[in-house]
């Protein structure tokens, strides 16, 4: 299990405030930052995590199979990252990126979407039920897009997406486990 990070002890009424919580209230804020911490903890993430083996523990809790598809659709438009839950699997596109980083935390946050069930919430409900052939780009844009951080969910996915890349780190062949190798 991933023993090494995990979100920090704070006292009642003390949280992280990071750029994803900067845009809203102490209390949504606040929110976002406890549902992400706990959700993270609930994962249960083995020691030695990679992207692919994160994948694997989404795909066992979720049911489904995950796709991640970059896609030059995406490339110049405020499209960081596009999560389309489907019955048999669920896709994660996202525009080219030379930078690994970059790409890891737009899949990162899709993931975290996942992981939090926003599939679930009453705002997603008519839009997933719908099917993908009925839905409008600009449904699809509102309701599964990341491109701000103005709302608790927006904010909780990208901060649980944060302490995803940090469990990522100190895995084997991340930038964070610098010191393993070379001691």
């Amino acid at each position: 299990m991933f023993q090494t990070r995990r979100p920090p002890k704070l006292s009642k009424g003390e949280f992280s405030v990071t750029q994803a919580m900067r845009s809203l209230p102490d209390f949504s804020a606040e929110q976002a930052f406890h549902a992400a911490s706990t959700a993270f903890r609930s994962l249960e993430l083995p020691g030695g995590l990679s992207l692919d083996s994160l994948l694997k523990v989404i795909e066992k809790m979720r049911g489904k199979r995950i796709r991640v598809v970059s896609t030059d659709k995406l490339a110049g438009t405020a499209i960081c990252g596009l999560w389309l839950p489907g019955r048999a699997q669920e896709w994660v596109f996202h525009p080219p990126t030379p930078w690994e980083l970059q790409r890891q935390q737009f899949i990162l946050h899709e993931l975290a979407h996942m992981i939090l069930g926003h599939d679930a919430l009453p705002s997603a409900g008519t839009v997933l039920k719908a099917g993908l052939r009925e839905l409008s780009p600009e449904i699809v844009r509102r309701a599964l897009m990341r491109t701000e951080f103005r709302t608790v969910e927006e904010a909780t996915a990208e901060y649980l997406a944060d302490l995803l890349a940090d469990a990522l780190r100190v895995g084997p062949g991340e930038p964070g486990a610098f010191e393993q190798v070379f001691g």
